[in-house]
């Protein structure tokens, strides 16, 4: 049994797997940030803007992908179905996690500024 992939759908998923590991390194600086990071916050907000983005148009296009064509096209298996939407729900999660990080990391520098400004 030989096993004949189609090359258009080799080609989308390669794409999709390297537009998914270039958003996780966007992200990648707030997987390990501390103070020495404080200096390139400026250019990091933007990875993590760029990144986030990605991620989130992501989760719309696969649950577009799974939910749409139920009623105007081709059915889409039930397996394939729930792989996309667990996929999502974990795409969701990990952008929830990393806009928490990134808050809490600028909350405790503000923070820190400011009893550096006015405690005694």
């Amino acid at each position: 049994m030989k096993l004949l992939l189609d090359p258009k759908k080799v080609l989308a998923v390669a794409v999709t797997a390297l537009v998914l590991l270039f958003a996780l390194w966007l992200v990648s600086p707030y997987f390990r940030i501390d103070a020495r990071d404080a200096g390139a916050g400026k250019i990091t907000s933007y990875r993590l803007f760029l990144g986030l983005m990605i991620m989130l148009g992501f989760i719309g296009k696969t649950l577009w992908d799974v939910l749409a064509p139920q009623g105007l096209a081709k059915k889409v298996s039930s397996v394939k179905a729930f792989a996309l939407i667990a996929l999502a729900i974990l795409l969701t999660v990990f952008v929830v996690f990393t806009v928490a990080r990134a808050t809490a990391y600028y909350l405790d520098s503000s923070i820190a500024a400011d009893d550096a400004n006015y405690l005694p």
